[in-house]
């Protein structure tokens, strides 16, 4: 199994580790409401990032809970398994660069402390573009054996041209 393979694969327990742990915990929702409620990320975020959290996701923030447990799930079955990993790329891109925005985004800090400019937010949206544009990191994954069974799927699903040469008769 190549480099790339295992990139996505440990990009997908990410995501699964933080589904997990947000399945186990009933109180979830009510959690994150009231962390909403506090004003946390809302007031980190740039101004029409915290009007957007503050007239959609507020008031909906027990749902929005819900939604990204599952989101959370979904991205990292798909990346673990290689199942529409373009897909969970693009999903796991826009994810984390709104949990990046959501918590201030680039900050240059003075050296003291942890890194502000370079998280674990945008390390990983980082690490789902080179997925999302490697065809390598397909490797070993369900969208392969979907491309053996459909070549014209190759495209979409692997970032390689599909295999099936066609035949032509010469008149």
């Amino acid at each position: 199994m190549n480099s790339m393979a295992w990139v996505r694969i440990l990009v997908g327990a990410v995501w699964l580790n933080g589904a997990v742990e947000k399945l186990l915990s009933p109180a979830f929702p009510r959690q994150f409401a009231a962390t909403l409620n506090s004003g946390a990320y809302i007031s980190q975020a740039p101004p029409w990032f915290g009007n957007f959290m503050r007239e959609n996701v507020l008031p909906n923030a027990e749902l929005v809970a819900q939604l990204v447990r599952f989101g959370e799930l979904a991205l990292g079955l798909a990346l673990v398994l290689g199942l529409l990993t373009n897909l969970a790329a693009v999903g796991s891109i826009l994810f984390s660069l709104a949990l990046y925005i959501s918590q201030g985004g680039a900050r240059l800090g003075e050296g003291l402390g942890p890194p502000e400019f370079l998280d674990i937010n945008l390390l990983m949206a980082l690490l789902s573009l080179v997925i999302l544009l490697s065809p390598t990191a397909k490797t070993l994954s369900l969208d392969t054996t979907l491309v053996h069974r459909n070549p014209r799927l190759a495209p979409l699903l692997t970032n390689r041209r599909s295999s099936r040469r066609r035949s032509r008769s010469r008149a």
